[in-house]
Protein backbone atom coordinates (compact mmCIF):
# COMPACT_ATOMS: atom_id res chain seq x y z
CA UNK A 1 0.00 0.00 0.00
CA UNK A 2 2.96 2.27 0.83
CA UNK A 3 4.22 1.81 -2.78
CA UNK A 4 0.64 3.21 -4.48
CA UNK A 5 1.69 6.28 -2.92
CA UNK A 6 4.68 6.42 -3.85
CA UNK A 7 3.60 6.29 -7.53
CA UNK A 8 0.86 7.93 -7.63
CA UNK A 9 2.07 11.28 -6.36
CA UNK A 10 4.48 11.85 -9.40
CA UNK A 11 2.03 10.61 -11.38
CA UNK A 12 -0.55 13.14 -9.94
CA UNK A 13 2.22 15.49 -10.42
CA UNK A 14 2.36 15.55 -14.18
CA UNK A 15 -1.18 14.90 -14.22
CA UNK A 16 -1.49 18.40 -13.14
CA UNK A 17 1.76 19.93 -15.17
CA UNK A 18 -0.03 18.31 -18.44
CA UNK A 19 -3.59 19.40 -17.70
CA UNK A 20 -3.21 22.61 -16.30
CA UNK A 21 -4.68 22.41 -12.38
CA UNK A 22 -1.42 24.28 -10.81
CA UNK A 23 -0.82 28.13 -11.44
CA UNK A 24 2.68 28.94 -12.44
CA UNK A 25 5.17 30.17 -10.54
CA UNK A 26 7.00 33.78 -11.34
CA UNK A 27 10.78 33.84 -11.29
CA UNK A 28 12.48 35.59 -8.48
CA UNK A 29 13.40 38.91 -9.63
CA UNK A 30 16.95 39.49 -10.17
CA UNK A 31 18.86 40.97 -7.45
CA UNK A 32 20.48 44.60 -8.31
CA UNK A 33 24.05 45.51 -7.41
CA UNK A 34 25.22 46.93 -3.78
CA UNK A 35 24.87 50.54 -5.28
CA UNK A 36 21.53 50.21 -6.76
CA UNK A 37 20.29 48.47 -3.38
CA UNK A 38 20.94 51.71 -1.27
CA UNK A 39 17.80 53.08 -0.46
CA UNK A 40 16.98 57.04 -1.51
CA UNK A 41 18.78 59.20 1.47
CA UNK A 42 22.14 57.15 0.58
CA UNK A 43 21.89 57.48 -3.38
CA UNK A 44 21.38 61.59 -2.55
CA UNK A 45 24.71 61.57 -0.05
CA UNK A 46 26.87 59.63 -2.07
CA UNK A 47 25.54 62.18 -5.32
CA UNK A 48 26.54 65.28 -3.61
CA UNK A 49 30.00 64.05 -2.36
CA UNK A 50 30.33 63.19 -5.62
CA UNK A 51 29.89 66.77 -6.84
CA UNK A 52 31.77 68.31 -3.89
CA UNK A 53 35.13 66.47 -5.20
CA UNK A 54 34.51 67.43 -8.75
CA UNK A 55 33.85 71.40 -7.68
CA UNK A 56 37.31 70.75 -5.34
CA UNK A 57 39.01 68.76 -8.03
CA UNK A 58 42.65 70.34 -8.21
CA UNK A 59 44.78 68.59 -11.52
CA UNK A 60 48.21 67.72 -11.06
CA UNK A 61 51.06 70.25 -11.09
CA UNK A 62 53.46 70.91 -13.85
CA UNK A 63 55.97 69.96 -11.75
CA UNK A 64 58.60 71.36 -14.34
CA UNK A 65 56.97 74.67 -15.06
CA UNK A 66 55.75 75.49 -11.34
CA UNK A 67 59.92 74.86 -10.26
CA UNK A 68 60.82 77.86 -13.55
CA UNK A 69 58.01 80.02 -12.29
CA UNK A 70 59.16 79.69 -8.38
CA UNK A 71 63.15 80.11 -9.25
CA UNK A 72 61.99 83.76 -11.15
CA UNK A 73 59.70 84.86 -8.72
CA UNK A 74 62.56 84.13 -6.04
CA UNK A 75 65.28 86.06 -8.04
CA UNK A 76 63.02 88.72 -8.05
CA UNK A 77 62.22 88.87 -4.27
CA UNK A 78 65.90 88.83 -3.93
CA UNK A 79 66.70 91.83 -6.46
CA UNK A 80 64.08 93.99 -4.28
CA UNK A 81 65.02 92.97 -1.14
CA UNK A 82 66.10 95.48 1.00
CA UNK A 83 67.67 94.39 4.39
CA UNK A 84 66.33 95.63 7.49
CA UNK A 85 69.33 97.72 9.59
CA UNK A 86 70.56 95.71 12.42
CA UNK A 87 69.16 98.16 14.82
CA UNK A 88 72.22 99.66 17.19
CA UNK A 89 71.71 100.95 20.70
CA UNK A 90 70.79 104.69 21.16
CA UNK A 91 73.86 107.22 20.83
CA UNK A 92 73.72 109.78 23.82
CA UNK A 93 72.60 113.10 22.92
CA UNK A 94 74.50 116.10 24.03
CA UNK A 95 72.32 118.50 24.64
CA UNK A 96 74.40 121.05 23.55
CA UNK A 97 74.50 119.58 19.94
CA UNK A 98 70.61 120.31 19.79
CA UNK A 99 71.47 124.11 20.15
CA UNK A 100 71.62 125.86 16.71
CA UNK A 101 75.35 127.63 16.34
CA UNK A 102 75.19 131.44 17.02
CA UNK A 103 76.71 132.95 14.15
CA UNK A 104 79.29 135.54 15.58
CA UNK A 105 77.92 139.05 15.06
CA UNK A 106 80.28 142.13 14.70
CA UNK A 107 79.86 144.74 17.23
CA UNK A 108 78.16 147.99 16.32
CA UNK A 109 79.31 150.95 14.56
CA UNK A 110 80.36 153.35 16.44
CA UNK A 111 81.49 156.70 15.64
CA UNK A 112 85.32 157.69 16.40
CA UNK A 113 84.19 161.38 16.76
CA UNK A 114 81.29 163.68 15.96
CA UNK A 115 82.92 165.04 13.02
CA UNK A 116 83.27 161.73 11.72
CA UNK A 117 81.04 159.74 9.10
CA UNK A 118 80.61 156.08 7.68
CA UNK A 119 81.55 155.69 4.23
CA UNK A 120 82.13 152.79 3.85
CA UNK A 121 81.86 148.66 5.71
CA UNK A 122 82.37 145.59 5.23
CA UNK A 123 81.17 142.88 7.70
CA UNK A 124 83.43 139.81 7.93
CA UNK A 125 82.38 137.09 10.41
CA UNK A 126 83.03 138.82 13.93
CA UNK A 127 84.95 141.48 12.48
CA UNK A 128 83.22 144.79 11.30
CA UNK A 129 85.76 147.12 9.04
CA UNK A 130 84.62 150.46 9.12
CA UNK A 131 85.64 153.44 6.89
CA UNK A 132 84.98 156.89 8.68
CA UNK A 133 84.88 160.32 7.00
CA UNK A 134 86.09 163.26 8.78
CA UNK A 135 83.59 165.76 7.39
CA UNK A 136 85.05 168.72 8.91
CA UNK A 137 88.24 168.47 7.19
CA UNK A 138 88.36 169.59 2.89
CA UNK A 139 90.92 166.82 2.32
CA UNK A 140 90.54 162.72 3.04
CA UNK A 141 93.62 162.81 4.38
CA UNK A 142 91.83 162.59 8.15
CA UNK A 143 90.27 159.71 7.04
CA UNK A 144 90.42 156.61 9.23
CA UNK A 145 89.33 152.52 8.99
CA UNK A 146 88.47 150.70 12.08
CA UNK A 147 88.86 147.11 12.16
CA UNK A 148 86.69 145.82 14.85
CA UNK A 149 85.56 142.65 16.91
CA UNK A 150 83.54 142.16 20.17
CA UNK A 151 86.52 141.13 22.65
CA UNK A 152 89.39 142.29 20.81
CA UNK A 153 91.63 145.71 20.90
CA UNK A 154 90.90 147.84 17.84
CA UNK A 155 92.85 148.48 15.22
CA UNK A 156 92.91 151.90 13.50
CA UNK A 157 95.01 152.91 9.97
CA UNK A 158 94.85 156.18 10.06
CA UNK A 159 94.79 158.44 6.32
CA UNK A 160 92.92 156.07 4.85
CA UNK A 161 91.85 156.00 1.36
CA UNK A 162 89.85 152.95 0.56
CA UNK A 163 89.28 149.36 1.62
CA UNK A 164 90.47 147.39 -1.69
CA UNK A 165 87.99 145.32 -3.45
CA UNK A 166 89.81 141.91 -2.52
CA UNK A 167 88.70 142.32 1.27
CA UNK A 168 86.89 139.42 2.84
CA UNK A 169 89.28 136.93 0.45
CA UNK A 170 91.97 134.78 1.66
CA UNK A 171 94.85 135.65 -0.66
CA UNK A 172 97.81 134.71 1.24
CA UNK A 173 96.13 130.55 1.94
CA UNK A 174 96.41 130.90 5.55
CA UNK A 175 92.75 129.98 5.84
CA UNK A 176 91.56 133.30 7.41
CA UNK A 177 90.24 136.07 4.98
CA UNK A 178 92.38 139.53 4.75
CA UNK A 179 91.58 143.17 5.14
CA UNK A 180 93.26 145.71 2.56
CA UNK A 181 93.28 149.17 3.08
CA UNK A 182 95.21 151.62 1.30
CA UNK A 183 96.23 155.16 2.51
CA UNK A 184 97.30 158.04 1.20
CA UNK A 185 99.11 161.13 3.12
CA UNK A 186 98.62 163.85 0.62
CA UNK A 187 101.30 165.72 -1.05
CA UNK A 188 102.79 165.96 -4.60
CA UNK A 189 104.18 162.46 -4.90
CA UNK A 190 103.87 160.83 -1.27
CA UNK A 191 103.07 159.34 0.13
CA UNK A 192 100.63 155.89 -0.81
CA UNK A 193 100.65 152.36 0.99
CA UNK A 194 99.09 149.49 1.67
CA UNK A 195 98.13 147.49 5.01
CA UNK A 196 96.71 144.19 4.74
CA UNK A 197 95.87 142.05 8.06
CA UNK A 198 94.82 138.74 8.15
CA UNK A 199 91.38 137.79 10.60
CA UNK A 200 91.82 134.43 12.58
CA UNK A 201 91.31 134.89 16.35
CA UNK A 202 92.92 138.56 16.05
CA UNK A 203 93.93 140.92 13.21
CA UNK A 204 97.50 139.93 12.25
CA UNK A 205 99.44 142.25 9.80
CA UNK A 206 100.55 141.06 7.41
CA UNK A 207 102.04 143.68 4.83
CA UNK A 208 102.62 147.09 5.47
CA UNK A 209 104.18 148.81 2.16
CA UNK A 210 106.72 151.06 2.85
CA UNK A 211 104.82 154.86 1.87
CA UNK A 212 105.99 155.99 -0.88
CA UNK A 213 105.19 157.49 -4.61
CA UNK A 214 104.07 154.21 -5.53
CA UNK A 215 101.06 152.20 -4.98
CA UNK A 216 100.48 148.64 -5.73
CA UNK A 217 98.46 145.45 -6.25
CA UNK A 218 97.56 142.03 -5.75
CA UNK A 219 97.92 139.35 -8.31
CA UNK A 220 98.52 135.46 -8.79
CA UNK A 221 101.77 135.30 -10.46
CA UNK A 222 102.56 131.51 -10.26
CA UNK A 223 98.53 130.20 -10.47
CA UNK A 224 99.54 128.88 -6.83
CA UNK A 225 95.60 130.79 -5.38
CA UNK A 226 98.36 132.84 -3.17
CA UNK A 227 98.34 136.45 -4.10
CA UNK A 228 102.07 137.93 -4.81
CA UNK A 229 102.21 142.01 -4.29
CA UNK A 230 103.34 144.09 -7.10
CA UNK A 231 104.82 147.65 -6.44
CA UNK A 232 107.58 149.98 -7.02
CA UNK A 233 110.87 150.65 -5.69
CA UNK A 234 111.18 154.64 -5.86
CA UNK A 235 114.40 155.09 -3.94
CA UNK A 236 116.49 156.31 -6.89
CA UNK A 237 113.86 159.34 -7.10
CA UNK A 238 115.41 162.74 -7.27
CA UNK A 239 118.46 160.95 -6.93
CA UNK A 240 120.07 161.87 -10.07
CA UNK A 241 117.02 163.95 -12.21
CA UNK A 242 113.42 165.50 -11.69
CA UNK A 243 110.98 163.14 -10.42
CA UNK A 244 109.25 162.84 -13.61
CA UNK A 245 112.24 161.46 -15.08
CA UNK A 246 113.16 159.26 -12.07
CA UNK A 247 113.40 155.15 -12.60
CA UNK A 248 110.67 153.39 -10.84
CA UNK A 249 111.83 149.46 -10.96
CA UNK A 250 109.56 146.76 -10.55
CA UNK A 251 109.34 144.62 -7.12
CA UNK A 252 107.39 141.61 -6.34
CA UNK A 253 106.47 140.68 -2.76
CA UNK A 254 105.75 137.03 -1.93
CA UNK A 255 103.82 135.77 1.26
CA UNK A 256 106.20 133.79 3.14
CA UNK A 257 104.61 131.27 5.42
CA UNK A 258 106.54 130.56 8.08
CA UNK A 259 107.16 134.47 8.48
CA UNK A 260 103.98 135.00 8.47
CA UNK A 261 104.80 138.30 6.30
CA UNK A 262 105.11 139.72 2.91
CA UNK A 263 108.47 139.81 1.92
CA UNK A 264 110.44 141.04 -1.12
CA UNK A 265 110.98 138.43 -3.77
CA UNK A 266 112.07 139.82 -6.89
CA UNK A 267 114.74 136.85 -7.81
CA UNK A 268 111.73 134.33 -7.68
CA UNK A 269 109.65 136.01 -10.34
CA UNK A 270 112.71 136.81 -13.21
CA UNK A 271 109.61 136.08 -16.19
CA UNK A 272 107.86 139.04 -15.02
CA UNK A 273 110.71 141.65 -15.85
CA UNK A 274 111.05 140.12 -19.61
CA UNK A 275 108.94 142.80 -21.04
CA UNK A 276 110.03 146.18 -18.60
CA UNK A 277 113.84 144.66 -20.21
CA UNK A 278 113.37 144.96 -23.24
CA UNK A 279 110.95 148.34 -22.98
CA UNK A 280 114.28 149.80 -20.99
CA UNK A 281 116.77 148.30 -23.16
CA UNK A 282 115.16 150.60 -26.50
CA UNK A 283 115.75 153.60 -24.45
CA UNK A 284 118.95 152.91 -22.92
CA UNK A 285 120.44 152.01 -26.36
CA UNK A 286 118.97 155.27 -27.91
CA UNK A 287 120.90 157.55 -25.27
CA UNK A 288 124.51 155.62 -25.78
CA UNK A 289 124.05 156.58 -29.27
CA UNK A 290 123.23 160.40 -28.87
CA UNK A 291 125.75 160.35 -25.92
CA UNK A 292 123.59 163.36 -24.45
CA UNK A 293 121.50 163.92 -21.25
CA UNK A 294 117.64 163.33 -21.93
CA UNK A 295 116.38 163.69 -18.47
CA UNK A 296 117.57 166.79 -17.18
CA UNK A 297 119.71 164.78 -14.86
CA UNK A 298 121.71 167.16 -12.35
CA UNK A 299 125.26 166.21 -13.86
CA UNK A 300 124.38 166.21 -17.58
CA UNK A 301 124.90 162.62 -17.89
CA UNK A 302 122.67 159.94 -18.73
CA UNK A 303 122.44 158.00 -15.14
CA UNK A 304 118.33 158.28 -15.48
CA UNK A 305 117.82 157.23 -19.09
CA UNK A 306 120.29 153.63 -18.46
CA UNK A 307 119.12 153.30 -14.66
CA UNK A 308 115.74 151.43 -15.80
CA UNK A 309 117.43 148.86 -17.72
CA UNK A 310 119.88 148.00 -14.93
CA UNK A 311 117.75 147.89 -12.16
CA UNK A 312 115.96 145.90 -13.99
CA UNK A 313 118.82 143.35 -13.76
CA UNK A 314 119.77 144.02 -10.27
CA UNK A 315 116.52 143.23 -8.93
CA UNK A 316 116.18 139.68 -10.50
CA UNK A 317 119.94 139.30 -8.71
CA UNK A 318 121.86 139.21 -11.55
CA UNK A 319 124.54 141.51 -10.93
CA UNK A 320 126.60 140.54 -13.57
CA UNK A 321 124.47 141.18 -16.15
CA UNK A 322 123.66 144.83 -14.85
CA UNK A 323 127.06 145.30 -14.74
CA UNK A 324 127.71 143.97 -17.90
CA UNK A 325 124.76 146.18 -19.45
CA UNK A 326 125.83 149.33 -17.53
CA UNK A 327 129.79 149.17 -19.10
CA UNK A 328 127.76 149.03 -22.83
CA UNK A 329 125.24 151.57 -22.78
CA UNK A 330 126.66 154.83 -19.94
CA UNK A 331 129.24 156.48 -22.02
CA UNK A 332 130.54 158.81 -19.70
CA UNK A 333 133.97 158.53 -17.45
CA UNK A 334 132.18 158.43 -14.04
CA UNK A 335 131.38 154.74 -14.86
CA UNK A 336 132.75 152.47 -11.84
CA UNK A 337 131.65 155.80 -9.19
CA UNK A 338 128.12 155.51 -10.19
CA UNK A 339 128.18 151.67 -10.15
CA UNK A 340 129.26 151.85 -6.45
CA UNK A 341 126.80 154.45 -5.63
CA UNK A 342 123.72 152.33 -7.24
CA UNK A 343 124.71 149.81 -5.07
CA UNK A 344 125.57 151.18 -2.18
CA UNK A 345 121.60 153.42 -2.39
CA UNK A 346 119.88 150.01 -2.69
CA UNK A 347 120.90 149.09 1.16
CA UNK A 348 119.12 151.36 2.28
CA UNK A 349 115.96 150.11 0.56
CA UNK A 350 113.26 147.91 2.00
CA UNK A 351 112.24 146.33 -0.59
CA UNK A 352 115.46 144.87 -2.53
CA UNK A 353 116.86 141.50 -1.76
CA UNK A 354 119.89 139.84 -2.89
CA UNK A 355 119.08 136.71 -5.05
CA UNK A 356 119.87 133.73 -2.43
CA UNK A 357 123.00 131.79 -4.17
CA UNK A 358 122.63 127.85 -4.16
CA UNK A 359 124.93 125.53 -2.10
Amino acid sequence: MTRSVKFTLPLLIVFSLSCGLFAPVSPAPPRLAPLMETGTAEVQFATQTEIARVTNFTATPNLLATEVESEAMIATLVAAYTPTPTSSATPEIDPADLMEEEKPIPPPAISPGGSYRLENEVLIGAYGIRYWHNVDIGTDFEDIVLIEKTGVKSIKIETASAIAPLTGADINGDGYPEVIIETYSGGAHCCIGTQVYSLGETPTLILKKPESNAGGQFQDLNGDRVYEFITHDDIFAYEYCPYVSSPFVKVIMAYDAEKGSYLPASPAFPDEYIDDIAEDLIGAERVAKAGVSESGEWDETSKCSVLPLVLDYVFIGDLEKARSELDRVYTFDDLDRFWNDILFILQDSPLYVEKEVDE
